[in-house]
């Protein structure tokens, strides 16, 4: 039988463990988002401050920024991807620590 006290330093862990896994996941998320929306700021800041020379001047510097972009969506759903597991195995092992001390 599992003692009370060994169970609740085992959820104690546990929930401290999960709770720095959201907060690593809300912060990637306020710094996609936060990314994201100043990207399309300058999109449009040179996309205006081109507006009277050839689009082919600005194509160059839009498609890098867009570029740049792309490859930092790649990024985030890599590194939430690494969280999410991250997540899955915290609770696999919390799970067998549980199993083991109850036997």
């Amino acid at each position: 039988m599992l003692d009370k006290k060994k169970r609740r330093e085992l959820e104690d862990e546990h929930a401290l463990k999960l709770r720095e896994l959201d907060r690593v996941e809300t912060d990637l998320d306020t710094y996609y988002h936060k990314f994201d929306r100043e990207t399309n700021k300058l999109l449009e800041a040179i996309s205006y401050a081109c507006r009277e020379v050839p689009l082919t001047a600005a194509q160059p510097y839009i498609f890098q920024i867009e570029d740049n972009l792309d490859q930092y969506h790649q990024q985030y759903k890599k590194r939430i991807d690494d969280v999410l597991e991250a997540r899955y195995q915290e609770n696999r092992r919390f799970q067998n620590k549980l199993d083991e001390v109850s036997e």
